[in-house]
């Protein structure tokens, strides 16, 4: 059995001095691992591959030839962020998914994220493929009409037990267990300052821990802190 297909590094580990065992990622297969020998050219997690998976049945490791197409970490050296998103988005692809189910608009989220990394305007990218990746392993968040009286306009803030919308008046007797809403989570036509990111973050985290902690029995990556503090020191500076 074979197969070739763009795909995204999630995760390398050493398996002998001139081989290393990949996890891959693409639309088809969804998540795979196999082993790449003798490597020609250096890899990492979040480069986008052209990548042949040989095995004789689907179960077994298998052996994976990656060809890279496009590596965002050579654009965002010394870039601490983009780095920690990276690596925060592979984590939860890698340890977030089961193995060889199909996640395509996952994908497409994920490669999204890493090709607007290489362009410095990616914060907003980050933020939905966090909800993307939510909505693919059943944690989906509703934000399209409020969940206590059906309206559709006026969304202010979210439920972090249901994950629903709620209108800025119903939620007057609930202010102190809800979570504010971000414009730009209901349409994309708002433009977004750092501290909506951060808003838009920890309401991610909220559900993230929900599935990594009660049902993955995970942590989530020590990456997605170092995120949120970068995010919530340039927001502090702005301030100051």
């Amino acid at each position: 059995m074979q197969w070739r297909e763009e795909s995204i590094i999630l995760s390398l580990k050493p398996f002998s001095e001139s081989s290393r065992i990949a996890t891959v990622f693409n639309k088809s297969m969804g998540k795979t691992s196999g082993l790449v020998k003798g490597l020609k050219s250096p890899i990492q997690p979040g480069d986008i591959g052209d990548v042949r998976w040989n095995g004789r049945t689907p179960e077994q490791l298998g052996t994976l030839t990656v060809e890279n197409i496009f590596s965002p970490f050579g654009h965002v050296l010394k870039k601490n962020s983009e780095i920690f998103a990276i690596d925060s988005a592979c984590f939860l692809c890698k340890n977030g998914v089961p193995e060889k189910a199909p996640h395509s608009a996952l994908f497409d989220s994920l490669k999204s994220l890493l090709l607007a990394i290489s362009t410095g305007n990616w914060m907003v990218d980050y933020v939905f493929f966090e909800i993307n990746f939510l909505s693919e392993v059943g944690f989906g968040l509703d934000l399209s009409k409020c969940v206590l009286t059906g309206a559709t306009s006026g969304l202010a803030y979210i439920s972090p037990k249901t994950g629903c919308a709620v209108t800025a008046e119903a939620g007057k007797k609930y202010l102190d267990k809800l979570f504010k809403l971000p414009a730009f989570l209901v349409s994309r036509d708002h433009s977004p300052q750092n501290v909506d990111i951060f808003c838009a973050l920890e309401i991610t985290g909220h559900f993230l821990r929900r599935y990594f902690c009660g049902i993955n029995k995970r942590a989530l990556p020590f990456s997605r802190d170092c995120l949120i503090e970068s995010i919530k020191n340039i927001i502090d500076g702005v301030n100051q």
